[in-house]
């Protein structure tokens, strides 16, 4: 490969290539990590009795094969219309004498050239996008020349296809993992133009290195998850890049002490302020709008949020999240906890602007920094 690898594919390093499960390199990184380093092999990936390759050149996927029957060329274009189930059992006969079944049906008529070709190129997309469904398996990547035998390629570029079997992914699935922390700012990155749908070029208008993802997602029209999605999908197609973290306001004063348990305190005090002024303006279901959000962090920030809920008065249980940091090395136990509750109230506060408008999270911020 031509490129230096990020230290964290390091783990996955092989002779000649790379290898290691999808779980814990997801695709996209590692298809995006192959075009940046034009390299040219076959990614073999295995989940249960599936088995799928993409074959690349130059960083530019030329084709892809599948073990799956509905993943073969004649079925694809049954499904889509394109044959008949008579002329697909005629080219059936014709691979059995040792024809190709694309050749077989353009001798056959069923097919003009051209419709070969495009039948070929979505038979390789649909593979490949069918491929970011899957949460579990194995994939190997081996540098090599590639094999002759396949005579009709394509050329694709590999930002469009992540682009693309992302969009087929359940926003609300596990791919919630992967989505970038609420107070991360992104900036598009050099290079040339995607083609995006748009609503997905609405999402990116709103990326100027000034708004964090959670203010992004505050002016996105099509809702958090669809947005922190799409925000994922667009970096790992290398669209967008990280610029930092946006430091809130009141993260400036609001710790007065180094410990845990102090650190906790003092957002706590923030967060039953947030609490009690929702329950004043909006009755019980507060904690319920409260919750859907920390709920949200739960499955983003596991590090500190796994097992947390409300309490009554709106604030957190410091023992629970003391056991979370302790699986952490001690010195990073504070950074993360100050970065994982400031992401909090900043949700929280985007919950009052979406709850009660503008004018009342401008007050809980005026009061907060009046404490």
């Amino acid at each position: 490969m031509t490129t230096t690898l990020p230290k964290r594919f390091e783990p996955f390093i092989v002779p000649g290539g790379l290898k290691g499960q999808i779980s814990e390199l997801p695709l996209p990184d590692i298809l995006q990590h192959l075009r940046l380093a034009r390299s040219t092999g076959i990614l073999s990936l295995v989940s249960g009795g599936a088995r799928k390759a993409v074959y690349l050149s130059e960083g530019r996927v030329v084709f892809a094969s599948s073990n799956l029957p509905n993943d073969r060329l004649g079925e694809i274009l049954i499904h889509e219309g394109k044959i008949t189930v008579e002329e697909y059992e005629a080219s059936i006969k014709a691979i059995s004498k040792g024809k190709r079944q694309g050749k077989a049906l353009v001798e056959m008529g069923a097919l003009s050239p051209k419709d070969l070709w495009e039948g070929v190129q979505f038979q390789v997309k649909e593979i490949v996008y069918s491929i970011f469904q899957w949460d579990e398996g194995q994939f190997h990547f081996e540098e090599s020349s590639l094999p002759e035998k396949e005579r009709i390629t394509v050329d694709l570029d590999i930002r469009d296809l992540i682009l693309a079997g992302l969009r087929r992914v359940d926003a609300a699935g596990r791919i919630q993992s992967r989505y970038p922390e609420g107070d991360l700012l992104l900036e598009r990155a050099p290079g040339e133009e995607v083609r995006l749908e748009p609503y997905e070029a609405h999402v990116l208008k709103l990326v100027d290195g000034e708004r964090s993802v959670l203010e992004v997602c505050r002016e996105s029209e099509i809702g958090d998850n669809e947005t922190l999605k799409l925000l994922y999908a667009l970096a790992a197609a290398g669209v967008l890049r990280a610029k930092g973290k946006k430091v809130y306001a009141l993260d400036q004063d609001f710790v007065p002490e180094d410990t845990l348990y102090a650190i906790v305190s003092s957002f706590n005090q923030m967060y039953a302020f947030v609490f009690r002024y929702m329950v004043r303006e909006v009755g019980p279901i507060a904690e319920n709008v409260l919750e859907k959000y920390l709920g949200a962090l739960r499955e983003s920030r596991k590090d500190v949020f796994t097992g947390t809920k409300l309490l009554k008065d709106g604030t957190l249980d410091p023992a629970v999240l003391e056991r979370n940091l302790n699986r952490a090395p001690e010195d990073q136990q504070r950074p993360l906890l100050v970065d994982a509750l400031n992401e909090l109230l900043y949700a929280e506060l985007l919950a009052v602007k979406r709850t009660l408008g503008a004018d009342h999270e401008a007050s809980i911020i005026r009061a907060l920094k009046e404490r």
